[in-house]
């Protein structure tokens, strides 16, 4: 979880963070490897069941009504809401209806939404003592074409993946293996799943009342394939949207599209940073290495920026104002009273 998602999270997530990462590791092909080093968290780890959960529960506990809808069969949306039904005569009806279901979207196929783009990531799991393997966040970029291998350490465990920018990904299961041996001397991965990810929301344009949020909408970012924030920030965008109409009369619709615009600005940078990144890697990552870069890059995920925001602003970067982050000062405080009552006994 990035700064800048957790700051758009309106609950601590502290309960299901297993560390902060404040420095980086980066390598081309696991050579030429510099540290952009920080004073300041950068992200926090956590693993994604669990924080589903927590999420859930904290959302549930703010009023939300939860169900499970099998089998979604149809959705039909007239002048004054949507009707949504299941295979197994289920029906549901609502003045909106937001899919946030996403890159393989029911939601977006029934009503017929134009499709998004994929990138591609691969993640497994490798144990490890509390107390060994790497510490720090590493990306690995060119161990695949146009994309990247990564090493997330989680406490007890580490994530170990590949990811690409495209669709047109070819790695399997057997090239994390091999991955996991040139990085970490081990190919013991298990539990390895795939993630599609919704890219290319910078041309998504909402329906009347049927709004596409997160990977459904494409608005996970080329890039490094973040997804998070995006998806957190469309869904808040989407709700304040629909609020605004059903209290105060303002088209749900216009809006939820005027307030895309800066995210989809961001995505639109982050697309041609991307293809001129993966498509010259040398010259990408030997400027990824400046002084310059790296220092505007690592202040500005501290500071919780989005990509587009730091190009625009990169040289006041050491002006940025990097304020606490709640889920950060909450797991810390906790984890040193664990390691203050462990010395004591």
């Amino acid at each position: 979880m990035t700064v800048k998602a957790l700051k758009r999270l309106r609950y601590s997530i502290a309960p299901v963070v297993k560390s902060i990462a404040r420095d980086l590791e980066v390598s081309l092909r696991g050579e030429r490897e510099r540290c952009f080093a920080s004073r300041h968290p950068i992200a926090a780890m956590t693993v994604r069941e669990d924080l589903d959960a927590f999420c859930l529960e904290a959302t549930v506990a703010r009023g939300a009504d939860f169900r499970i809808a099998h089998d979604i069969s149809a959705i039909v949306e007239d002048t004054s809401g949507v009707t949504l039904a299941t295979a197994d005569g289920e029906v549901f009806r609502a003045p909106f209806l937001i899919g946030a279901d996403g890159a393989n979207s029911r939601v977006r196929k029934l009503i017929g939404a134009a499709r998004v783009d994929r990138a591609w990531a691969l993640e497994g799991r490798v144990e490890v003592g509390a107390d060994r393997g790497p510490r720090l966040m590493r990306f690995d970029f060119a161990s695949v074409p146009n994309g990247y291998g990564w090493i997330f350490p989680k406490g007890d465990h580490l994530n170990v993946g590949l990811y690409a920018r495209s669709s047109e990904a070819t790695f399997t299961a057997a090239d994390v293996f091999a991955y996991a041996r040139r990085a970490l001397g081990t190919d013991a991965v298990g539990r390895i799943v795939g993630h599609p990810l919704g890219v290319g929301g910078e041309a998504y344009a909402p329906a009347r009342r049927v709004f596409l949020v997160g990977d459904a909408a494409g608005v996970a970012e080329r890039l490094l394939g973040e997804g998070i924030h995006n998806a957190i920030k469309s869904g808040q965008l989407a709700a304040e949207a629909i609020v605004g109409e059903l209290r105060e009369g303002r088209d749900a619709q216009r809006t939820y599209r005027r307030r895309l615009r800066t995210l989809q600005a961001d995505l639109a940078a982050c697309a041609r940073a991307s293809a001129w990144f993966y498509g010259g890697e040398w010259w990408g990552f030997k400027g990824l290495s400046t002084f310059a870069a790296r220092t505007s890059l690592m202040r500005g995920f501290a500071a919780g920026k989005t990509f587009r925001d730091i190009l625009r602003t990169a040289p006041l970067s050491p002006f940025y104002a990097i304020d606490p982050v709640e889920s950060v000062t909450q797991y810390e405080r906790e984890a040193g009273r664990r390691r203050a009552s462990a010395a004591s006994a």
